[in-house]
């Protein structure tokens, strides 16, 4: 390994960006190396339990995902303003850590580009389908990721549709910290089990997720399943009404039920149609916006689940669910699926690459 590295960290509130990023600074952490973790305060906790050391924004505007869309109503340009106040808070931290590498997360393009013109190895944080980038914003992530000296992608290779990446890319598969210990357990083990579960942080307009999380309770309240729905930060399990088959809890680890469930319905977030596809679990994808309407395609252009319209009534949200868990051929193509990625290299390849980039 060579000496320990002094390692600095840049990120933001955006929900399903962090867990990768978690586990990689735990594991680096581990190998011996000190990692300084640039980000918003209230990712202080867990970066700080993963074993980074947390440096709050100084002069980047404060967001939680979990109280609110924190964009607002022109998501990209909003990013694009947050991403320029990181960019100096980045190299103000640079200037005093004096760090041996900078490691970017890829939806802050303008730092990810700063970091590489301090002629600091640059390492960019693919946390999200790099084929989604190729035409996005007119390049304007592309670019950055392309430019750093090593991309890490947290994806399956299988599931990116990235033909034209560049050789920096490297696949490493997905990543989480360890799950926190849980107490769910199931209710109904003899019926199929239905997960759903729409983001950790709040999609779309206000009221817009809450009112979705209302229409699949209602959907799957007539059918005889067993039900877990996730709300995550922003919803309260009381602020829904389910059926009795119907299990609420603000979060539950996605790779504890998947283990046992037969389907998964999802926003289709990155993070958590790559733990359905290494849990061979079908999907229905219900994408509001972002990458996400990318991300169900890929899934469905594998014959690994279907898109449904977000704003799609209860009773259509019933009935794919029960198309879905009839559908024998799909949980064969899916469980193939699992096989085949499950021989993707894993965090040790991404560490080894990180340790390669000494300046």
């Amino acid at each position: 390994m060579g000496q320990p590295l002094r390692l600095l960290v840049a990120t933001w509130d955006g929900a399903g960006n962090l867990p990768p990023i978690l586990a990689l600074v735990n594991r680096l952490v581990h190998r011996g190396h000190a990692v300084h973790v640039l980000a918003h305060d209230v990712q202080k906790d867990r970066i700080e339990a993963a074993g980074g050391t947390f440096l709050g924004f100084d002069t980047t505007a404060q967001i939680d995902h979990g109280r609110s869309q924190p964009l607002g109503a022109n998501p990209l340009a909003s990013l694009l303003e947050l991403d320029r106040d990181a960019t100096n808070d980045l190299l103000a931290a640079c200037d005093r850590l004096g760090p041996d590498a900078l490691l970017v997360d890829c939806m802050l393009p303008g730092t990810l580009s700063a970091a590489k013109r301090t002629g600091r190895p640059t390492v960019a944080l693919v946390h999200a389908l790099y084929g989604a980038f190729i035409g996005f914003a007119g390049g304007a992530f592309r670019g950055p990721i392309d430019e750093s000296d090593l991309a890490l992608g947290f994806t399956y290779s299988a599931l990116d549709d990235a033909a034209s990446a560049r050789p920096n890319l490297v696949f490493v598969g997905p990543a989480r910290p360890p799950a926190p210990a849980t107490h769910w357990a199931r209710r109904r083990p003899e019926r199929p089990l239905v997960m759903a579960s729409l983001s950790t942080g709040l999609q779309g307009k206000p009221g817009t997720q809450l009112a979705l999380l209302q229409r699949v309770c209602d959907g799957l309240a007539t059918l005889d399943i067993e039900a877990l729905i996730t709300t995550g930060r922003g919803i309260a399990p009381e602020e829904l009404i389910a059926g009795p088959s119907t299990t609420l809890h603000r979060f539950v680890p996605h790779e504890v039920v998947l283990a046992q469930a037969n389907l998964l319905i999802t926003h289709a977030g990155h993070g958590s149609v790559t733990a359905a596809l290494a849990a061979g679990v079908p999907m229905l994808c219900m994408p509001p916006g972002g990458d996400q309407p990318f991300n169900a395609a890929r899934v469905a252009q594998l014959g690994l689940g279907v898109t449904l319209d977000p704003a799609a009534p209860s009773d259509h949200i019933g009935e794919a669910v029960t198309r879905l868990l009839a559908d024998e051929d799909l949980r064969r193509r899916s469980q193939a699926f699992a096989t085949l990625v499950s021989r993707h290299p894993g965090l040790d390849l991404a560490v080894e690459r990180v340790e390669t980039l000494r300046s």
